[in-house]
């Protein structure tokens, strides 16, 4: 652990930091396959869009948040899903995880998008 921190100086930072993860995430081609499944970036991002949330709703009032509230409602259409299916998909031991596994790492391939049980069990079947 270390005690420097990194410091965003205004919402456009913020903002940038958040559609570099959710490009780097969900990207059709990427790059790293280690970065949509990782946990540490999956806290990450939803951290940034928590923050993004309570900057835009100080600032423009409730309807900003139920407006990135709707955002965070993933469905099988949107692209994020679908490049989420790709990257299960392309996990070799997918096949031998436990379904307590599956369920981490898809919740962790879908962040920062919000996921019920209903949907968790819809992606893996998917895969």
């Amino acid at each position: 652990m270390t005690s420097k921190k990194i410091e965003l100086s205004d919402y456009y930072e913020l903002l940038a930091l958040h559609r570099a993860l959710l490009e780097s995430k969900f990207c059709p081609v990427p790059n790293d396959l280690d970065v949509s499944g990782s946990p540490i970036i999956a806290t990450l991002h939803k951290k940034v869009v928590s923050l993004l949330i309570d900057v835009e709703a100080s600032r423009r009032g409730e309807e900003a948040k139920l407006k990135w509230k709707k955002w965070l409602q993933i469905d099988s259409e949107r692209r994020e899903w679908k490049a989420g299916l790709e990257r299960a998909r392309s996990q070799h031991s997918w096949d031998s995880w436990s379904n307590a596994e599956k369920k981490r790492f898809s919740y962790n391939l879908l962040s920062p998008f919000e996921v019920d049980e209903k949907l968790l069990r819809k992606f893996i079947s998917s895969v």
